[in-house]
């Protein structure tokens, strides 16, 4: 539609409103996962999550976003059935672009790279987005805020990055997160370089990041990295070899654990999502196959191990793993660093009608450090099935 000329024609503005709604609908099953089959605590999860949405746009380089979301949960275990649910405002920003910059104001998400650090984590049904600024200009990026909307959300936690896109380097952050720890404060710095390059027909791309900073009243010396050669082997399909690590531990005046921010951990270290990027070895092997249209296939194969053997197992959510009276950490080092193995299969189909179907299925064999913590050996098996549209 075209606003009324109440000024000069020259100045006039033209407004396109674009409303857009969105659905999905995911299944999942968690077999064993107290890696027992005698403790029955298998679950199953529909998680459902609708958004209705606007986007605005100004023909003199000024966009607005409003979008709105509602995510339930319905659960089923032996013990209990039940659902919740969450309602809230997840997307509603400002927009100015002018070539060579733009500023964004209010509730936005914020990506990082592959979101190994900073990310919308899209899978979970409450996704992140962020309130405040972020500004741009040529190879130059900055923003900050704090958390609008997440699972789990610290009302105290304040984050901050600028960073230096380049052609033939890469990008280099420099990210501040403040919050208020257990027992003090939690001020972490953490530089942050990310790269891709490309020999042959080989693609290689690596990321590493050191911290340093305060931690709960100790010193933060932590580092992370990632590496990873994809090279085709056969037609539309792809073989990748990749290794992941971070550092964990410390003593009474210096963590070690490295602290991977506000991430998108789903898939980066196997399926299942139960390693993080924190006192972690992983090294993993991928084949992915596009031979059909619309169609992504896709296997790997992850050992997974500890880096510190005294330091926790950390999940995709950040937290210790739990399990029985406790969680996955042994203090003394003797259960040893052997987290297991995961095998993964996974598939998706984007139609032709715009929707998307994708299932997957996930096996993780226990290692010695797991077994001897939960006192089980059985394997733990999680699949799932989605669907995705866009209106």
């Amino acid at each position: 539609m075209i606003l009324p000329a109440l000024i000069p024609t020259n100045l006039q503005y033209e407004v396109r409103i674009h409303p857009y709604a969105e659905v999905r609908e995911r299944l999942e099953r968690h077999i064993n996962p107290t890696f027992s089959s005698t403790v029955d605590k298998n679950r199953s999860d529909l998680y459902s999550r609708y958004r209705v949405g606007v986007d605005i746009e100004v023909n003199r380089g000024l966009t607005a976003k409003l979008e709105y979301q509602y995510a339930q949960d319905t659960f089923w275990t032996q013990a209990s059935n039940g659902s919740t649910d969450a309602t809230d405002v997840s997307q509603a920003y400002l927009r100015y672009s002018n070539e060579p910059g733009s500023v964004t104001l209010g509730r936005q998400k914020i990506e990082m790279g592959q979101q190994r650090l900073i990310g919308s984590t899209e899978w979970l049904n409450l996704a992140r987005s962020f309130d405040g600024g972020r500004a741009s200009y040529g190879q130059w990026e900055a923003w900050s805020g704090r958390l609008g909307v997440a699972n789990n959300k610290p009302e105290s936690a304040r984050m901050g990055a600028l960073i230096h896109a380049d052609k033939t380097l890469g990008a280099t952050s420099f990210i501040y997160k403040h919050d208020l720890g257990k027992a003090s404060g939690i001020d972490v710095q953490t530089i942050d370089q990310v790269t891709t390059q490309k020999i042959g027909q080989t693609t290689i791309d690596a990321e590493g990041a050191a911290q340093f900073g305060s931690n709960n009243g100790r010193d933060q010396r932590a580092w992370a990295w990632h590496l990873r050669a994809s090279s085709p082997i056969l037609p539309h399909t792809q073989f990748k070899v990749e290794a992941n690590a971070a550092s964990g531990g410390g003593n009474a005046t210096t963590s070690r654990t490295f602290d991977n921010l506000y991430p998108s951990n789903h898939d980066l270290y196997g399926l299942a999502d139960l390693t993080a990027w924190k006192n972690m070895n992983d090294v993993a092997f991928k084949v992915e196959n596009k031979s059909f249209k619309g169609l992504t296939l896709q296997s790997e194969f992850h050992i997974l191990t500890l880096r510190d053997p005294s330091d926790a197992w950390y999940g995709a959510t950040g937290s210790a793993n739990p399990r029985t009276g406790g969680t996955f950490i042994d203090p003394t080092g003797n259960s040893g660093r052997d987290l297991g193995n995961e095998l993964d299969f996974s598939a998706s189909y984007a139609m032709k009608s715009g929707g998307t179907f994708s299932l997957g299925v996930s096996f993780f064999d226990p290692g010695r450090f797991v077994q001897n913590l939960s006192g089980h050996s059985n394997q733990l098996t999680y699949g799932y099935l989605q669907y995705q549209a866009r209106f």
